[in-house]
């Protein structure tokens, strides 16, 4: 059997440790309910789900946290093209990337992987992100119970904009940038966090990055009117008004989109 810490947050270690969620087989014994189904595949047996998981310290401090756990659950990399690595240790490298790049995201506790017998085995605990919510279920209430005051819409839009903004102009590719993968503060609606950044790539062309992950959230927010499609652009860009190079992304998504309605 053999273990590799791969990282342990510094103001998280004594509290793992008091907890005894310290050591590899602490966490992977959990008895957990998984949050979907998860993931099956990318490998012999290879599955991966998430937990969520809410626990008190000696001090009767409470702490939730999201575990994600994974056996055989790998992706290729141009230095492991035969074998692949462990989603998790590709998530974990980007959380590390965004907080170099200044890009707000998920705040990492712990991440390890583990061989055991013939199965690849691995963890990452992340923060739970209590104070948050995410943009799907805002979009959700939206439809169902009517758009709340025009302000906080339009703080809510500004917001994602600004972040994918952020996110694009430091040469970063989402990949998965669906409204459930972005979350919104609850007390500060002009404050928001990218999640799910395994698939995050550097792409050195701007617009190529800009279109794939514009399309994808825009596809999955179709409820949304034209008006909040412009104040996103207008927030995107950080202009007062729409210009050609707006319109011309906005025309690049659409005949994408339309495109991806054929197929």
């Amino acid at each position: 059997m053999t273990e590799q810490l791969i990282y342990v947050n510094p103001l998280w270690q004594k509290t793992l440790h008091d907890c005894g969620l310290d050591s590899f087989e602490s966490l992977w014994k959990l008895d957990l309910k998984a949050v979907d189904e998860g993931n099956v595949g990318r490998g012999k047996n290879g599955w991966s789900k998430v937990s969520i998981f809410e626990f008190q310290d000696q001090q009767q401090h409470t702490h939730k946290v999201v575990i994600k756990r994974q056996s055989n659950y790998r992706s290729r990399t141009l230095r492991h093209l035969i074998t692949g690595i462990p989603t998790f240790i590709k998530e974990m490298d980007s959380i590390a990337r965004y907080e170099k790049a200044g890009i707000p995201a998920l705040n990492a506790v712990y991440c390890a992987t583990r061989q055991q017998g013939g199965d690849l085995q691995a963890i990452l605990i992340t923060e739970f992100l209590s104070d948050y919510e995410s943009l799907e279920a805002i979009l959700q209430r939206w439809q169902q119970l009517g758009r709340p005051k025009r302000t906080h819409c339009q703080k809510v839009i500004q917001a994602t904009g600004k972040l994918v903004a952020r996110l694009h102009g430091q040469g970063l590719e989402h990949r998965c940038l669906f409204p459930k993968h972005i979350f919104i503060a609850k007390t500060d609606d002009t404050s928001a966090r990218l999640i799910d950044l395994e698939k995050t790539r550097w792409r050195p062309w701007l617009e190529a990055r800009r279109v794939r992950d514009l399309t994808a959230l825009a596809r999955r927010s179709l409820s949304l009117p034209n008006r909040d499609r412009v104040a996103f652009l207008r927030a995107y860009y950080d202009i007062p008004h729409l210009d050609e190079r707006a319109k011309n992304l906005w025309r690049q998504v659409a005949k994408r989109i339309n495109a991806k309605k054929r197929s």
